[in-house]
């Protein structure tokens, strides 16, 4: 899990001064600052995990943390009181049992960063923020123009190339088309 998360992972883990053992624990770096803790349920047992998580919940309470804390919990699911206590002082995460890497990494893929595949061919990549590169098309121009105005005139901008479009050319004294 490790390699599929990419974050560090103490198993023995201090907050506020105290130790807690606990199966893994993340911290995040950057925009992401969750605390992220690993509960295994098969090993340690529902009693046990649920007294971890609360504890290290009150230990950043005593810290006045605003770190957020998520539970990652492996194994057997928790019900009842068991996952009552836990989902009052953390965000839950169930993965319960895994099949493989690749399995435990989609379940896991809320938590990690997004990864978007790059393009296909770079004439569908406009570019982002302030150079855009846009087709020499005159709609492009107009939407973009307009997304600065709202979503209602970039809607009435594109119905508007649209009937341009659609709508039948009229036709000329002679009764044929131009």
């Amino acid at each position: 899990m490790r390699d599929t998360a990419g974050f560090p992972c103490p198993c023995r883990s201090q907050v506020a001064g105290l130790a807690f053992e606990v199966a893994g624990a993340f911290v995040g770096v950057g925009h992401v600052a969750d605390l992220v803790v690993v509960g295994d349920m098969a090993t340690d047992g529902e009693r046990k995990v649920a007294q971890q998580i609360e504890g290290i919940a009150r230990a950043l309470d005593v810290m006045r943390s605003r770190r957020p804390l998520t539970s990652i919990i492996v194994g057997p699911r928790p019900v009842g009181k068991v996952l009552d206590a836990i989902a009052q002082v953390s965000r839950i995460l169930a993965v319960e049992e895994a099949a493989d890497p690749a399995d435990l990494r989609d379940r896991l893929a809320i938590l990690l960063p997004l990864n978007l595949p790059t393009p296909q061919s770079a004439d569908r990549d406009l570019g982002s923020g302030e150079h855009l590169d846009l087709p020499d098309v005159a709609i492009a121009t107009a939407l973009v123009e307009a997304s600065a105005l709202g979503e209602d005139n970039v809607r009435m901008r594109f119905h508007d190339a649209l009937n341009a479009i659609l709508e039948p050319e009229p036709e000329n004294e002679g009764g044929v088309p131009e």
